[in-house]
């Protein structure tokens, strides 16, 4: 049987990280194969190396289609161990992948249908949750291209409703305790059959 690939979406600090390990976590607990992977892949040559520098450069010295084109080229780069891991049963939590690039792309003016066509044929996840909410600004990078821009953040967020809504994505409540967060995400994974547990 193959793994699952279930990924989460949201904007910058929003407490994904924690949310998607916690999730890996409780898989292991039930006995269940899992692995989080986290877009983009910056140990990846030499997609990752690049967005790595670009995005903490403080600056954006390329346009939006270009990093767009280096984001899908990462997770293209990543495709076949996704496919393989999830083929070997492992199922997969994703901080990140394809709705994050349609939500920041249109965002910063680069043209949604080209943004679907260029990630058209790479895998597509089973489920995706949304967590959304107030930003925990404490955890922001301030060499980070996009976590220095709070208009730009709010225009994002929107953009990710807007899309989550379009693909199906399950909202969960990012501003309440940790464990309920966490709680939310299993209650809609339960309520999908993503799992039977």
């Amino acid at each position: 049987m193959r793994g699952k690939f279930i990924v989460i979406y949201g904007i910058n600090n929003i407490g994904k990280t924690t949310q998607a390990k916690n999730l890996v976590q409780y898989f292991l607990n039930k006995g269940l194969k899992a692995d989080y992977v986290k877009y983009p892949i910056y140990d990846i040559k030499p997609s990752g190396q690049f967005l790595d520098s670009v995005l903490r450069s403080g600056k954006q010295e390329i346009s939006e289609e270009e990093l767009q084109m280096w984001f899908t080229v990462n997770r293209l780069q990543f495709q076949s161990l996704l496919k393989k891991k999830l083929n070997h049963e492992i199922n997969i939590i994703a901080e990140d992948y394809i709705g994050t690039g349609l939500s920041w792309g249109s965002a910063k003016g680069a043209d949604y249908n080209w943004l679907k066509a260029i990630n058209a044929n790479l895998i597509k996840e089973d489920i995706g949750i949304l967590i959304d909410g107030e930003r925990f600004v404490f955890a922001r990078e301030d060499r980070h291209i996009h976590e220095i821009d709070e208009k730009l953040m709010e225009k994002v967020r929107k953009r990710f409703i807007e899309i989550g809504r379009e693909f199906g994505w399950h909202m969960v409540n990012a501003n309440q305790g940790k464990e309920k967060v966490s709680s939310d995400i299993i209650t809609v994974l339960r309520e999908n059959r993503i799992f039977e547990f």
